[in-house]
This record gives structure tokens, C-alpha cells and sequence, in this order.
């Protein structure tokens, strides 16, 4: 028994909880508890819920002009028949469901933890492990990270304990995808949702909601033609079904991925029907972000007064819900700022410092980032009005930043449009008082970091991602680790004069991208050859991230490398690599005598230039990460 089935006879609330707004469910299940009765209101009270007179599923009003149960005087329970428990249960599902629509977590945990309970006392059980299965995902949003060991050993139990095909097996597999996802694990999350949805084809419902995940994971790793090809079926499948609310987080992905292919006005369509179904069902967090999408895509076309009205929407709606909803209140003052910055409205600048503080308080990596630049340009753009609270290094800050999240067009856009504005007022220095490289380097820096062209994969993408889908997972990790690569070099062209070199040698160097550094390492890769690879950081990197960083490669290897390290006082970067460059474009670095220590030491060696002035805490600290260093 499905865990809203016992309502099918007395109410509509299955398909209200897929296409009507929250507060018209609400009001549902209030009048079904109504119907009940204070004992049919609790599992297990034997009550059942008869309308009087009415057809079933109308909420026809009795006699006395109001449901009543067994055709007693309203408000009071009839003579019972089987079936009260089940009821109540059902109505515990459907307000944990509706909670978790909502996003009030610990509300959703309580009611559809309850409603397991229920649904085992009385034996149901597929009941049971669905409604597990959905106390599992709401303790997945409500907790993040730790809870995804604890819900995906539940999960794992569900799934394992009958026929793999049957419903709740599916649901169970669906949402350990989820949990990998949210650890990080991209490929083991595409694993586990391909299984899912290979054996939900007898369940449409649940196809459509594991192809709106698999659609969302490869928005995250930039597939974009496989996100699009899944998310167009998924919403069809919604769409046919009725089921608004599945359909408007796959128009919104699909908005995403359009967007990521640099299709701006294919992004307009699935955008304004998210915006529009939610402001239908009242879903106040999918209203705001379509809004702030749109509120982007509005300024990116040049419609500066357009983008501000739409942000403007979006600040509204995100600020009305209970509670408000910060990620997007931040991110739609961010559009505000630019919107008021494009159109010379001076309060631009308090819009774009309410971002940035709202964004370093939910220690939201990618809204900090952005509002970084946002303040840097804003600087620029009116250099005798300072923002408050800038710190210097603003552009390079952000485009780091945005290039260790695998954003390379992101720095890209950040390049060029730090370039634009230095034509139009040209600056002596760069940032930290380095001599500004000329401008034909310059255009190669912004060239270089915009070389990424994903819509000559689209198509490939959309094969593999049926055929050979580990194939399509191996492809985008690996695509992923080059484009953070890309982009933290690139974001090293606007860096202070100085870096820190490291040589570094062992057998397992040079094949599959192992050299590429991780999301949070604070590295750069620079060369990449069998058994040798060159890694660079700011000359201002603490040694205990640089230690950290050479024990991951450790780890990746499943072997401790041998390293050199040298300070280059004048080091810069002046061009990331094109594609079929052999490196990065480095001035002041000289790698050829690290390149002939490594040879002299022993695995797990690292040798230290004394001009990097680590100290005997700073080698202690890499040492303690099983390192031997030498100087």
C-alpha cells in the first residue's frame, strides 16, 4: 500500500500535494483530521472516516453542512469501521510531506517519522519503508553531511530487504544517490541514480523525480547536453502527470543547463515557467531563485531596468517566507547592486555589502565569491567612492575563488570584464604593485580562460549518458579537476608578484589527470609529465596548506612523492594554457634544478629553499603529515 493510498476514497490530497498550492493542502488535511475525529485522529484507534453523503473524494458536505463522519452530528466521530489507522497514518504522511515541500525539516522529520511507526503497526509494509525512505531525505536537507552515513545505512537496509525491483527499493536507491551527491562523490551518486532509474520504468512518478536528480547532478559537473536531455524528458513526464512541483524544479534545472551552454534566451522559457508554477503553488523558494536567474539573464542581455524589477521580486518573495530565505535574499541583492551599479544609482553599494555580509555569514563559497567581484567592480567603476570594507586584491580574491569551483568562465567573464574597465580608465599597477602585463598578454590570459566550448560535446554527452554512462562520470570528474585547474591559473594572472614551486616526483605522475589538485587544495598545476609534475601556489600560502596539499596527492598517488620547493620572489603567471599547450605562461620561475633534486630523494622527502623562510613550527606542521623535510 502506497502511503497516501488510504485517502484515495475520501480525499483529493494525493494530487493536491503535487499541483496545489500549501495552503490548499493545508486546509485538506485539516478538514480530513476534522473528519476523523479526536480517536480517528490517532494510528491505531480502529475510527474510520466515511463522508456523510457525499461522494468519495468531493468533501461534500452531510446534512448539516459540514463532512461528517458515519453520518453522525458534525464535528463528532461516527460509528467506526476498518481503516481509521491507516487514515491517520496516510495524514501523517501527507503533513510530512508537505513540510518537506516547504522546507520546514524538523517538522517533516517528526510527522513522517511518525507515520512509519503508524504504518508498521499496522502491518503495511511498503508504507513503512516509503515513508522511512522520506524521513531519510528530509534528515539528508534538514542535517547535510552528517547525517548521510546514517541515512544512507537505512536506505542501504530498506533496499536490501526484499525484490530490488519493487517501489520502495527504488525510492531507497534514489535517495542514496542523493547522499553521495552531497558528499561530494559525483560518480558514485550517477551509479546509484543510472541503477534507479533503470528499475523504476513501472513507476513513472518516481522515473521523473530520479531523472530530475541525474538531470541536476550533471548541472553540477558540467554536462550540460546530458542535464538538458534529461531534465526535457523529466519535465514532459511531470507535465503529463500533473504533477506541478516536480515540473518546476525540472524547468529550472533545464534553465541552468541552457545557461551553462551560453544559450541565454533558450534559458528564458523553462525559467518563466518555473517562476510562474511556483508562484502558483506558493513555493516561495523556487519563485525567488527563478526570478534571480532571470534577474541575471536580464543583465546579461543589457536590461539593467528589467533585471532590477525582477530582483527586486525575487528580494520580496524570499524575504515573505517563514523563515526567510537567506541564499536567496543575498543572491537578489546581489542582482539589485549590479542592476543599480549598470544604471548609475548610487545605492548600488549597499545592496552589494548586504550580499557579501549575508553570504559570508552562510559561508556560502560561491555567493562570497561573486559579491567579491561584484565590490571589486563596483570600486572600480566609482574609485574615489570605496565601498566599505574592501579589501585589497578584490578581483583576484574572487576569480581564486571562483576558480578552485571549477568556474573557469566564470574568471573568464571576471577577466574581461576587469579588462573593459581598465581600457576605460587604464591603471600604471595591478593590485599588490606589480607592473600591469600589456595588453596583448592580457587578451591572452581572457582567451585562454574562455577556451571552454561545451556545446561541441552536447551531443556525445547525450550518448554516453544512456550507452556508456561510467564512461560520461570519468569524462566530467576528469573535465572538472582541468577546468578549477584552468581556472585558478587564470586567476593567478591577477596576482601580487611571487610564487611558491614545487617539483614534485613519483612513478604513478602523468596519467589520468591524477596530478590535477583537488577541490580544496590551494595548488595550481603547471606540468604534468610521466613520474614529474610542477605545482605553483601564491607565495603567501601558510605551509600547512601547502603540506596539505602534497599529502593529498600522496593519498591520490597511494604513495608519498618526493618534493622540492623553491621560493620565485618575482614569479607570476601570465597566460593559463591553451588547449595542446604544453603549461602555463610563468615569468621569474625557474624549474629546471628542482626537476634535477628530485632524482636525489628518498619517497616521501620534501626539500626545502631556505629563502621560503619556514620556520621550525612550519616544518614540524608538514612533517606531522608523515613527511621527512629537508633543507
Amino acid at each position: 500500500m502506497l502511503p497516501l493510498e488510504p485517502l484515495d476514497r475520501v480525499s483529493p490530497l494525493p494530487r493536491l500535494l503535487r499541483s496545489a498550492p500549501a495552503g490548499e493542502v493545508r486546509a485538506e488535511i485539516e478538514r480530513v483530521e476534522a473528519l476523523l475525529g479526536p480517536a480517528g485522529g490517532e494510528a491505531g484507534a480502529g475510527g474510520a472516516l466515511v463522508p456523510g453523503g457525499g461522494e468519495p473524494g468531493t468533501g461534500d458536505a452531510g446534512a448539516g453542512g459540514a463532512p461528517v463522519p458515519g453520518g453522525g452530528e458534525p464535528g463528532t466521530a461516527g460509528a467506526p469501521v476498518p481503516g481509521g489507522a491507516l487514515l491517520a497514518a496516510a495524514l501523517g504522511f501527507a503533513r510530512g510531506a508537505l513540510a518537506l515541500r516547504e522546507g520546514a525539516l524538523d517538522a517533516a522529520v517528526l510527522h513522517l517519522d511518525g507515520a512509519a511507526a503508524a504504518f508498521g503497526c499496522e502491518g503495511e509494509v511498503e508504507g513503512r519503508e516509503l515513508a522511512r525512505c522520506e524521513a531519510a531525505l528530509a534528515r539528508l536537507r534538514r542535517d547535510g553531511r552528517s547525517a548521510c552515513a546514517g541515512a544512507a545505512a537505512e536506505l542501504d537496509a530498506i533496499a536490501a530487504a526484499g525484490d530490488p525491483g519493487r517501489r520502495a527499493a527504488v525510492v531507497a536507491g534514489h535517495y542514496r544517490g542523493a547522499a553521495e551527491r552531497l558528499l561530494g562523490d559525483a560518480a558514485a551518486a550517477q551509479r546509484t541514480l543510472l541503477s534507479a532509474l533503470r528499475r523504476s520504468e513501472p513507476f513513472l512518478d518516481e522515473r521523473a523525480q530520479i531523472l530530475n536528480s541525474l538531470g541536476t547532478l550533471y548541472v553540477t559537473l558540467g554536462a550540460h547536453g546530458a542535464a538538458e536531455a534529461l531534465l526535457e524528458h523529466a519535465a514532459e513526464l511531470h507535465r503529463r502527470r500533473g504533477d506541478a512541483v516536480g515540473e518546476a524544479i525540472a524547468c529550472g534545472q533545464l534553465g541552468a543547463a541552457a545557461l551553462g551552454l551560453g544559450a541565454l534566451e533558450r534559458a528564458r522559457a523553462p525559467l518563466q515557467r518555473q517562476e510562474w508554477l511556483c508562484a502558483r503553488l506558493g513555493d516561495a523558494f523556487g519563485r525567488a531563485r527563478a526570478l534571480t536567474f532571470l534577474s541575471d539573464l536580464a543583465l546579461e542581455l543589457g536590461r539593467a531596468d528589467d533585471a532590477l524589477a525582477l530582483a527586486t521580486s525575487a528580494r520580496d518573495a524570499a524575504a515573505r517566507a517563514a523563515p526567510p530565505l537567506r541564499t536567496w535574499i543575498a543572491y537578489a541583492a546581489r542582482a539589485i547592486g549590479r542592476a543599480r551599479r549598470d544604471l548609475g544609482d548610487p545605492g548600488a553599494a549597499a545592496a552589494l555589502d548586504e550580499a557579501g555580509e549575508i553570504f559570508r555569514e552562510l559561508g556560502h563559497p560561491l555567493g562570497a565569491a561573486l559579491a567579491a567581484w561584484d565590490r571589486a567592480s563596483a570600486e572600480a567603476l566609482a574609485p574615489g567612492e570605496l565601498l566599505s570594507g574592501h579589501a585589497p586584491g578584490g578581483w583576484f580574491s574572487a576569480a581564486w575563488a571562483l576558480g578552485s569551483l571549477g568556474l573557469p568562465a566564470r574568471v573568464a567573464q571576471l577577466l574581461r570584464e576587469r579588462l573593459e574597465i581598465d581600457e576605460g580608465a587604464p591603471r600604471a599597477e595591478t593590485e599588490g604593485g606589480a607592473p600591469g602585463p600589456d595588453g596583448e598578454t592580457r587578451e591572452r590570459a581572457l582567451a585562454a580562460a574562455a577556451q571552454t566550448a561545451p556545446h561541441v560535446a552536447v551531443q556525445r554527452e547525450v550518448e554516453l549518458v544512456y550507452d556508456r554512462p561510467d564512461e560520461l562520470a570519468g569524462i566530467a570528474a576528469r573535465r572538472a579537476a582541468a577546468h578549477r585547474n584552468l581556472g585558478r591559473l587564470a586567476a593567478l594572472t591577477l596576482a601580487p608578484p611571487g610564487l611558491i614551486v614545487a617539483a614534485v616526483a613519483a612513478p604513478r605522475l602523468g596519467a589520468r589527470g591524477v596530478a590535477l589538485p583537488p577541490e580544496r587544495a590551494a595548488a595550481a598545476c603547471v606540468a604534468d609529465l610521466p613520474g614529474i609534475a610542477v605545482w605553483i601556489w601564491p607565495a603567501a600560502t601558510a605551509p600547512a596548506a601547502v603540506g596539505r596539499d602534497l599529502a593529498e596527492l600522496g593519498a591520490a598517488l597511494g604513495e608519498p612523492p618526493r618534493a622540492a620547493l623553491a621560493l620565485a620572489p618575482a614569479g607570476r603567471v601570465l597566460c593559463p594554457p591553451f588547449a595542446g599547450d604544453a603549461g602555463a605562461e610563468l615569468e621569474g620561475v625557474e624549474v629546471g634544478a628542482l626537476l634535477a633534486l628530485t632524482g636525489a630523494l628518498a619517497p616521501g622527502e620534501v626539500r626545502l629553499d631556505p629563502r621560503l623562510g619556514w620556520d621550525g613550527d612550519a616544518r614540524a606542521g608538514v612533517e606531522v603529515l608523515g613527511f621527512v623535510v629537508t633543507r
